[in-house]
């Protein structure tokens, strides 16, 4: 599968290895180490996912919806339109902050940072 999707050898999975880690786990990053480099992630890094941000914005909106959403069809729909509306604008900001925040995190010694 990973030789399907990355024929060149690009592949790179980035993941946290604690101590419940299942050993099929290790055994299948062993098996495609040719073809799959994996990134070790400390556990308590700082969290560097851009979306994580906008999943707060998109949480934001939908509760302060009035009224609430009534149904799983409902919620879906609320869930689209706010999606959709988030301004792109607030997209490519959190992506041109990747940087400074690599950085700070690099400032922190991989510890914890200020939000």
């Amino acid at each position: 599968m990973v030789q399907m999707l990355f024929p060149n050898k690009g592949a790179v999975f980035q993941g946290v290895i604690c101590p419940y880690t299942q050993p099929e786990v290790f055994s299948c990053f062993e098996e495609h180490k040719d073809a799959l480099q994996y990134l070790t992630w400390p556990a308590q890094s700082p969290d560097l996912d851009v979306i994580k941000p906008l999943w707060s914005v998109l949480e934001s909106r939908v509760r302060s919806r009035f009224p609430l959403p009534s149904s799983l069809k409902h919620l879906k729909d609320i869930l689209h339109e706010v999606w959709y509306s988030i301004p792109l604008e607030n997209i490519q900001n959190l992506y041109e902050s990747i940087p400074r925040r690599v950085q700070t995190v690099f400032q922190a010694n991989g510890g914890p940072t200020p939000h």
